[in-house]
């Protein structure tokens, strides 16, 4: 009969022995494994590259850079014209498709976001191209050399409108004007389209 009440109170016992070993079971001793470093690496996202001079000219002349008649020569640079930090680009663009006996064309461009926008294109200009200190509604007064065609040689005043500048540089001309001092395109800048 002894054992059979011992077996009894092992039996009574065996559920709450079971709750505590599982209880026990269920104890936190480490921190988990960390993760692997196997995981793929996440790619940066890159910003396109600006658009370049170049670019502008292909994405816009495709038919100069394209032409039978002769090679596209251009020459590029840039400076502030409307004083907002970021620098305009102006290209002088040579070659048949462009120039005539009073010189060839000069686009003023600017940047918005990565790409190049067209403000104003103005024919009949030779080289060398300036600015000027003197100011037109908020944007810098170019200088460029005008010769050629039957006008008077000198030096023309391009004075943005408020929304671009003039079409034809022979507007201003001035035969006693001093000479571009600080030339941004100069004469022996113009080279190739690659």
């Amino acid at each position: 009969m002894r054992r059979t009440s011992s077996a009894r109170t092992v039996l009574a016992f065996a559920p709450l022995l079971a709750l505590g070993l599982s209880l026990a079971a269920c104890k936190k001793d480490a921190a988990p494994p960390e993760p692997t470093s196997s995981a793929e690496p996440v790619e940066e996202v890159s910003q396109p590259a600006p658009m370049t001079a170049e670019d502008w000219i292909r994405a816009n002349h495709k038919d100069a850079v394209s032409s039978d008649l002769g090679q596209l020569q251009y020459a590029a640079a840039e400076t502030d014209l409307d004083g907002d930090g970021t620098p305009e680009v102006l290209v002088y663009l040579g070659g048949p498709m462009f120039c005539g006996t009073g010189g060839c064309n000069l686009a003023v461009l600017k940047r918005e976001g990565g790409d190049l926008i067209q403000v104003s294109e103005t024919s009949v200009v030779q080289l060398p191209v300036g600015v000027l200190d003197s100011k037109s509604h908020g944007w810098r007064d170019l200088a460029v050399s005008v010769s050629g065609g039957g006008m008077t040689e000198g030096i023309s005043r391009l004075r943005f409108t408020g929304s671009r500048y003039p079409g034809n540089a022979s507007v201003e001309v001035s035969a006693d004007a001093a000479p571009i001092s600080k030339p941004l395109i100069t004469e022996d800048a113009l080279k190739p389209l690659d």
